[in-house]
């Protein structure tokens, strides 16, 4: 069965997403004021970039995330499907321009509860070191083919999905970064969090 929607239902949908979402975006307390009205307006914008970014490098499973925004500082709550997305949402969050921290509250669908305690606690440690083993790995890669820029990274891996954030001089090095991070053994998937000057 084919899940994809028209385009014009698809437009339509994440518009009116976008448009609740910035209603929601501004801080509860009301200041009044000019400034406060101003700040409320920078906050909602940023709240629409950060979840454009969420929804365009994570997928549709980012639609089940809520951004709130107050000055740089940044909240993700939310139930998503899959542990990608509850971890590596902080890392494309912090990659948005005028982001400056963010608090990750996203949980799992789910949540193990088919599993028990200790059952979950082990899993999750296997795959939290798989995870660390192989930011490892990409990162000795990136260290071989761009020597010193690699350290001006930063790589975050789950189940095999890589982010690398950060900022390379040129798109030479940008492009081999991202060939590198793909080219590593278990890596099934690379986000490009990586700015170059324009």
């Amino acid at each position: 069965m084919n899940r994809k929607l028209p385009k014009t239902l698809s437009a339509s949908l994440l518009a009116g997403f976008l448009l609740s979402a910035c209603a929601s975006t501004a801080p509860g307390t009301a200041r009044g004021g000019w400034a406060s009205h101003e700040e409320n307006v920078e906050d909602a914008s940023l709240g629409a970039d950060v979840r454009l970014a969420l929804i365009d490098k994570l997928g549709f499973d980012a639609l089940n995330v809520h951004v709130d925004t107050e000055g740089g500082h940044v909240f993700l709550t939310g139930r998503v499907e899959k542990r990608a997305t509850q971890e590596l949402a902080e890392e494309v969050a912090l990659s948005v321009r005028g982001v400056t921290e963010v608090e990750n509250g996203l949980e799992l669908k789910g949540g193990g509860r088919s599993e028990s305690t200790v059952d979950h606690a082990v899993t999750s440690t296997e795959a939290e070191v798989e995870d660390a083993a192989l930011e490892l790995r990409v990162g000795k890669n990136l260290l071989e083919e761009i020597g010193r820029h690699a350290l001006d990274l930063e790589v975050e891996s789950t189940d095999g999905v890589v982010s690398v954030r950060g900022k390379l001089p040129d798109r030479e090095r940008k492009t081999l970064a991202l060939r590198t991070a793909e080219g590593t053994p278990g890596v099934k998937k690379v986000i490009d969090l990586i700015e170059v000057p324009r």
